[in-house]
């Protein structure tokens, strides 16, 4: 084999690639990503490896399809450099996999320019681990033995506990988890906001979309994912309950498409039902008017935020993506002024890096945003502890846990606790102005 291939099925496919014979086979459904030698022959075990425990998690209703295709393309990695080493899959020691693991810390990533994160190489480096236990269990040959691939640590009695014969011990420590939460602060998220749209008492028919569906994950804790897939019924449904003289009154609502497809509920204020209601009847409805116009056999979609009239005559009146919002969020970021300069490696067109004279790496500076959308959610998490805190609630972060959807509250704790107490001190004041900005918006008259 000189080359494998990681290629994404868009319609029903007639290869078994479990197998490598021809014929339709249930697991292969649209969506999912196979790889293929360099003769399109199916890496049977591989992709046995990916499709089994997806179709598994299809058949049962949750949450598949992301995790089969990273699956796919960490698996496709992971043979790109076996063809290299010249090693086949059965000869495969432990040295061999912590050899891999090695090429993500310190190495380049071609998409962001800057080195692997060590959360990356974790990852890439499990994905191998697991498909030579995979390997083992199927009584295929191996070289390497399953307690050498089994770790004895991780969380029991409620405390991290280390194995150093883990095949993970090798491995740089993560950053900590307080160092992944980034809450916008002091009411910068309005210099965001201001960026993305209009407000609503503004007199002014620029569209509201991206900040409309910003404002919405702010005040609900929704994630981009959930936010991107709410529908026309769900918000028409909750119109019988907006109360204009009570604008601050929370609507729950009942969302399926969420992280592992648990249903959970959502609090979304009056006045917030209310905005998406004049989004729905107005600027939605311009949208869809005009795609219908200009597209002849247009498909309503029953998505909330569809591609808006900026878009191409092929997108309009589809639903928007999770990419598009968050790169018009990014955006939004760098026109504000909130972003950072940083050094990115020169890369050349085979994605090798550009060694200088001196045989250093060439180094440019790219401006990139402090936040993410998925920080609009950890802001949602510190407001509503802060809101619990003041009113002198037990639990605080149970109520958390419970807006948050976190089916353990260990998962709110590890997240957040250790960035509160760092912090803490200086959030008081500054949160009790950053939740009277969400008033102010409850407040709001409409134009």
């Amino acid at each position: 084999m000189t080359s494998v291939q990681c290629l994404r099925v868009d319609d029903v496919s007639d290869w078994n690639c479990l197998k490598g014979q021809r014929g339709v086979h249930p697991r292969i459904v649209p969506g999912v990503k196979v790889l293929l030698d360099s003769d399109f022959n199916p890496l049977s075990h591989m992709n046995e490896f990916t499709l089994k425990p997806a179709h598994r998690k299809r058949r049962a209703g949750k949450s598949w399809l992301n995790t089969q295709n990273a699956y796919a393309d960490d698996l496709y990695q992971y043979k790109v450099f076996l063809i290299a080493v010249e090693l086949d899959e059965g000869d495969v020691t432990l040295t061999d996999l912590e050899d891999y693991g090695s090429c993500f810390v310190g190495g380049i990533s071609i998409k962001t320019r800057q080195k692997f994160k060590v959360a990356t190489a974790y990852r890439r480096h499990g994905t191998a681990v697991r498909y030579h236990k995979h390997r083992i269990f199927r009584g295929l040959p191996s070289s390497v033995s399953l307690i050498e691939l089994t770790s004895q640590g991780g969380f029991r009695d409620g405390i991290l506990r280390s194995d150093p014969d883990s095949p993970y011990a090798w491995l740089p420590r993560d950053v900590d988890a307080a160092d992944k939460i980034h809450p916008i602060l002091n009411g910068s998220w309005m210099k965001i906001f201001e960026c993305l749209g209009p407000a609503p008492e503004e007199d002014n028919q620029d569209a509201r979309r991206d900040r409309l569906a910003s404002e919405t994950s702010l005040i609900t804790g929704m994630r981009i994912d959930e936010v991107c897939s709410l529908t026309v019924q769900q918000i028409l449904n909750l119109e019988r309950h907006v109360d204009p003289q009570q604008p601050s009154k929370l609507i729950s609502l009942r969302i399926t498409k969420t992280k592992g497809l648990k249903p959970g509920l959502v609090y979304l204020p009056s006045f917030l039902v209310e905005q998406l209601l004049k989004y729905i009847k107005g600027e939605r409805k311009s949208v869809i008017d005009r795609a219908q116009r200009v597209r002849g056999k247009f498909e309503q979609t029953q998505n909330l935020f569809v591609s808006d009239l900026r878009s191409n005559y092929t997108d309009a009146g589809n639903p928007m993506t999770a990419d598009t919002l968050s790169r018009r969020f990014t955006s939004a970021c760098i026109a504000a002024g909130m972003c950072s300069s940083v050094d990115k490696y020169l890369l050349d067109e085979a994605g090798n890096p550009v060694l200088s004279a001196s045989g250093k790496n060439v180094v440019t500076t790219d401006i990139v945003a402090d936040h993410t959308f998925h920080d609009l959610r950890h802001t949602f998490a510190m407001l509503t502890y802060q809101d619990c805190a003041r009113s002198g609630k037990q639990e605080p972060w149970k109520a958390v846990q419970v807006r948050l959807r976190h089916e353990s509250v260990l998962t709110t704790l590890r997240s957040y606790l250790r960035w509160l107490d760092r912090i803490e001190e200086t959030l008081s004041d500054d949160l009790m102005r950053f939740y009277g900005l969400i008033d102010t918006i409850g407040s709001a008259q409409p134009a």
